[in-house]
């Protein structure tokens, strides 16, 4: 009897809309703050910047129509909608169509801020559920998803485990290839959690074994994804616990919640079946599918092309020519954001430098501006935030990796501190000035490393430098 997968598909669709909820949600508390028309990268300017060059292909976004505050506010709580009727089962077809083009319009304005490889997980599995996802209005009791359509989402799993554990050797990095990883992540994770403390502390050949354990569930699990049941639980579960122990050690906002969620598809009917009669929940059996040659035939062309497509974005980690060879496909696929690579902490950083922003009246007593979740008071403990992601907390750790320039969206922030704090006060936990703006900013950079046992801090910190004091004419004009 072939596999079937409609059990997996419903709880899957329903995930799928809890996590777009999610993003909607985190991102309707940070929109105008992050790209209104006093925000830190505001999407009016940017897109007028393009308009004379762009296209809808090459930039795909809704807002171009509208970019005002109060439409990216709308924008958001209708995607807060569309994911509510994908959980209640109401359209989910087009729900679902909804909610790609509306995310994809906010990644397309993101700039810095949307830029992570979950922002485009979320558009690829959205766009790979097309397949799966049943028409109607209120569809009850769909037959199972095509197979075909089942493939396209294993494949996305494989190739985010495979690419991620490929891209960790193919860099070169030395520490993936001794094993010692994972001796400085727990500390240097964008933004860690206390239970990520606990995990520093282990000792070092335990921090081998991480590492091995990432390379097993990354190059060895998805190989036995088509194969027999046992293998196929076994990686379920090796994958499920890699995902776990990363939510619980760091914040990547809802990354690792929508893995969970793709995992489901490595189980058949028969598998989360047996899960739910012990668990006492009734389950009725789907009807069958009719058979089709036609649909078979689609979707075995869609599928060859979508999997043929999918291997480009990786291309620069295999060989720069073919690259080069492919660079105008890789560019229309990277403008809609939904056939991606993936290369997560393909190079590690080994010392957390952190940036720490301080204002003064006289030039000569500094007062530290504490953000609610990036690494800041050494006596507060790293906190749980996912599955919100603080887009500017997060930002903040790639500011001190090497890069040449100042980015625009951190001028703005210091430029909107001295002038228009009440902007930004949001992203602050305590505010040293809160009536009126210092006459100063600066930013002192230092080395944070976690504390040991026996120390009554979470955190020590060396001070590297401190840059020159900012006053708002020194801070370069970002535009509105």
């Amino acid at each position: 009897m072939p596999r079937q997968h409609a059990y997996a598909r419903a709880l899957f669709l329903r995930l799928l809309g809890l996590i777009f909820l999610v993003a909607f949600l985190s991102l309707g508390v940070q929109v105008l703050l992050l790209f209104g028309s006093r925000g830190l990268l505001p999407a009016a300017p940017y897109l007028e910047a393009l308009r004379p060059t762009a296209t809808l292909w090459e930039t795909p976004t809704l807002f171009w129509l509208n970019c005002s505050d109060q439409t990216l506010r709308a924008a958001t709580a209708t995607g807060a909608l569309l994911s509510l009727g994908l959980i209640l089962n109401l359209a989910p077809f087009f729900c679902l169509v909804g909610l790609w083009a509306l995310y994809l319009s906010f990644v397309t304005i993101g700039q810095d801020f949307l830029s992570f490889q979950w922002d485009n997980l979320l558009l690829e599995s959205a766009f790979f559920a097309l397949f799966i996802t049943p028409m109607g209005r209120r569809p009850r009791r769909p037959p199972p998803p095509h197979r075909l359509g089942v493939f396209l989402m294993l494949w996305l799993l494989f190739r985010l485990h495979v690419e991620s554990g490929a891209a960790k050797l193919l860099s070169g990095d030395p520490t993936w290839r001794d094993l010692t990883a994972m001796v400085t992540y727990y500390e240097t994770a964008p933004l860690p959690t206390w239970i990520g403390w606990y995990a520093h502390q282990m000792p070092r050949w335990a921090h081998k074994l991480c590492a091995l354990f990432t390379f097993v569930v990354e190059l060895g699990a998805p190989l036995v994804l088509w194969g027999p049941p046992a293998p196929r639980v076994a990686a379920f579960v090796l994958m499920v616990g890699m995902q776990i122990s990363v939510i619980l050690t760091a914040n990547y906002g809802f990354f690792n919640y929508l893995t969970l969620a793709l995992c489901l598809f490595v189980l058949d009917d028969r598998q989360l079946g047996w899960v739910a009669q012990r668990c006492a929940v009734p389950l009725s059996p789907p009807p069958a599918r009719p058979s089709s040659t036609a649909r078979t035939q689609l979707f075995a062309a869609a599928a060859l092309l979508l999997v043929a497509l999918s291997v480009v974005p990786f291309l620069p980690f295999l060989s720069s020519r073919a690259a080069r060879a492919a660079r105008p496909i890789h560019r229309v696929l990277s403008a809609v954001r939904s056939l991606n690579a993936y290369h997560l902490f393909a190079s590690m950083t080994l010392i957390r430098r952190e940036p720490v922003l301080e204002g003064s009246d006289d030039g000569a007593t500094w007062l530290a501006y504490d953000f609610h979740y990036k690494p800041g008071d050494l006596d507060r403990a790293p906190p749980f935030v996912a599955p919100h992601q603080p887009r500017v907390d997060f930002q903040l750790w790639f500011l001190l990796l090497g890069q040449r320039t100042t980015p625009p969206y951190f001028d703005r922030l210091l430029q909107r501190m001295l002038t228009d704090p009440d902007v930004v006060a949001p992203l602050f936990r305590r505010i040293p000035f809160p009536e009126r703006p210092p006459r100063f900013l600066r930013v002192a950079v230092y080395r944070y490393r976690f504390s040991g046992f026996g120390d009554t801090a979470w955190w020590q910190r060396d001070l590297l430098g401190t840059s020159r004091p900012i006053d708002a004419l020194a801070i370069p004009p970002q535009g509105p």
